[in-house]
C-alpha cells in the first residue's frame, strides 16, 4: 500500500495482546482426518479415533496408541514387516506458509517428523524425530533395548521418582519439560503452547518479549538450572531405515484418480510410513559393578589362605627334615 501512496492499516493485522495460541495451533494445525489417507494395523484398519492430538514445540502433532485415559493399548503379536503401523500421509504443501527470508523458524523441507518412544514417556520430537519425505515408502525396523544403569555411589542415574506436577515417571524429557514449564512460570509468568499445566498460555506479545528467549537461554547456556540425569531404567528404540521410491509408474494414474488429485501432486506430497519390530525380542544393556564386596572378600580370602598354606607346609617339612637328620 505504502508503494501505492496510500498509508498502509494495520489496524488488526497483527494479533491482540490477547490473542489465544492455544486456540490458534488448534485451529491452524493439519487436521488428521485430511492427512490421513490410509491407516493399517496389524492388517487391520486404523482411523483418526487411533490418534491423541498433542503440542509439542513444532506445532501440532498426534500420538498413534498413547495409552492415554480410556485407550486401550495396541499390541502386536508378531515381528515383521505388515505386523506393525503402516500409515499414507498427505503432507499438504498446499497449506505450508510461504517463506520470504532467514529467521530461527524458517524451515525449508517438506515432510513429517516421527519419534518412537514409550507410552511412559512424552514426545521431544523437535530434537529425538526423524524425517519421512513425501514421494517415498519408508521402512522403520525396530528393536527395543532396556537399559539399566547404576545408582550412586557406582553410578550416577536418578533412582528416585521425579517430584513433578505433571508428570508421574521419570524420564530425561518429563524432567526437561517440567523444568523449562517452571522455569517460564518464574520469568514470564505464563507457559508455551506445548508445556503442560493449567498455566495461562503465554500471548504472542510474551513469546517474542520473554518466552522465546528464555528458552532459548536455557537450552543454550544455562545448562545447570535443567540438569536432567539419566534414569536408572528407560526404554529406548534402536531403528534401522530404509526407503523405495513412490508412486511408481503404474501407480501414479490410479492414486490420482482415487484422491481426486493429479500425478504430481501426488508425488509432492503423499508419503507412506510403515513400522514394525524386527522380532519380539528386546536388547538388555545392563551396568554393572566392576568390583562386588563378596568378590573382594573372596580374593582376600584366597590368597591369605594360599600364603597361610604354603607357610605351614613350610615349616612341617622343615620339621620332617630336622626329624629325618
Amino acid at each position: 500500500l505504502r508503494a501505492l501512496g496510500q498509508t498502509p492499516d494495520l489496524a488488526g493485522f497483527f494479533p491482540s495482546k490477547s490473542h489465544d495460541l492455544g486456540a490458534f495451533h488448534q485451529r491452524t494445525g493439519h487436521p488428521i482426518h485430511e492427512m490421513l489417507l490410509r491407516c493399517r494395523f496389524r492388517a487391520w484398519d486404523c482411523g483418526p479415533q487411533n490418534f491423541t492430538t498433542i503440542f509439542t514445540r513444532l506445532g501440532k502433532c498426534y500420538t498413534f496408541n498413547s495409552g492415554g485415559p480410556g485407550r486401550e493399548v495396541l499390541t502386536t503379536l508378531q515381528g515383521g514387516a505388515g505386523n506393525g503401523l503402516e500409515l499414507m500421509l498427505n503432507v499438504q504443501q498446499e497449506e505450508y506458509l510461504p517463506v520470504w527470508g532467514d529467521t530461527d523458524e524458517t524451515s525449508y523441507e517438506a515432510g513429517v517428523k516421527v519419534q518412537i518412544h514409550s507410552q511412559e514417556e512424552p514426545p521431544f520430537i523437535d530434537q529425538l524425530g526423524f524425517g519421512v519425505a513425501p514421494g517415498f515408502q519408508t521402512f522403520v525396523s525396530c528393536q527395543q533395548q532396556r537399559l539399566v544403569y547404576l545408582p550412586p555411589p557406582w553410578g550416577d542415574c536418578k533412582a528416585t521418582p521425579i517430584e513433578s506436577d505433571f508428570f508421574t515417571n521419570y524420564s530425561i524429557t518429563a524432567c526437561r519439560l517440567d523444568c523449562e514449564t517452571r522455569y517460564l512460570a518464574e520469568n514470564c509468568n505464563c507457559r508455551m503452547v506445548h508445556m503442560p499445566g493449567n498455566a495461562n498460555v503465554c500471548t504472542p506479545e510474551q513469546y517474542k518479549e520473554c518466552a522465546d528467549p528464555a528458552l532459548d537461554f536455557l537450552v543454550k547456556k544455562d545448562s545447570e538450572y535443567c540438569a536432567c540425569r539419566t534414569p536408572c531404567a528407560m526404554v529406548r528404540y534402536g531403528k534401522e531405515l530404509s526407503m523405495v521410491k513412490i508412486p511408481s509408474k503404474a501407480s501414479a494414474r490410479y492414486l490420482a484418480k482415487k484422491f481426486n488429485k493429479t500425478e504430481q501432486y501426488i508425488a509432492d506430497n503423499v508419503l507412506v510410513l510403515d513400522i514394525f519390530f524386527e522380532a519380539l525380542n528386546y536388547e538388555m544393556i545392563e551396568q554393572k559393578k566392576a568390583y562386588e564386596v563378596a568378590g573382594l572378600l573372596g580374593d582376600i580370602g584366597g590368597q591369605m589362605g594360599l600364603f597361610i598354606g604354603a607357610s605351614l607346609l613350610t615349616i612341617l617339612e622343615i620339621f620332617d627334615y630336622l626329624y629325618e637328620v
